[in-house]
């Protein structure tokens, strides 16, 4: 069923309020508690959860509105969120509307598989390239548990996530 241009604002209102609510939650220093020193991406399985089931077109938008609000406050990216989120979002878009259903699981996974790309590739470029004696310690302190803290995440914001879409979206 073809949405109204009324319906198309609402929808994508009510998404780029999820973002900014999950890039709150995320960024705010004691919104969401690290554990045991792992932080908690929420943009990445926001992003990926949203996207899924969009067109390419809207896929993108989401993935770079995402990627733009973290590289705000990020440091050292210069951009890479930005980069990163909307070539996973426009990815899986293409494989879902091509060849994939959307599906709770797939949602689940999707969000696993570029939560654990993304925190292999960023500490690629950011840490190993910088050619730190710790960068080893790095990756089995701090950023594969945020991956297991992202990806646990994830999956509790897809019983959230996916609900609100279908209601969106009117399926």
């Amino acid at each position: 069923m073809e949405l109204t241009k009324k319906e198309k604002t609402i929808k994508y209102l009510v998404f780029a309020a999820i973002i900014c609510a999950l890039a709150l939650l995320q960024n705010v220093f004691g919104l969401i508690p690290q554990i045991a020193g792992a932080r908690c991406f929420l943009l990445i399985p926001g992003a990926v959860l949203l996207s899924i089931g969009e067109d390419e077109r809207t896929a993108v938008f989401i993935g770079l509105f995402s990627g733009v609000i973290w590289d705000c406050v990020a440091s050292l990216s210069r951009g890479f969120n930005a980069l990163f989120l909307m070539a996973a979002c426009y990815i899986l878009a293409v494989l879902i509307t091509h060849l994939l259903r959307p599906t709770f699981w797939l949602g689940f996974a999707s969000s696993a598989i570029v939560t654990f790309l993304y925190v292999v590739i960023y500490w690629l470029v950011f840490v190993v390239s910088k050619g730190g004696d710790g960068s080893l310690v790095t990756i089995w302190q701090f950023y594969l548990p945020s991956f297991v803290y992202t990806s646990v995440a994830g999956f509790f914001m897809s019983f959230l996530i996916i609900p609100l879409k279908k209601k969106l979206n009117k399926e």
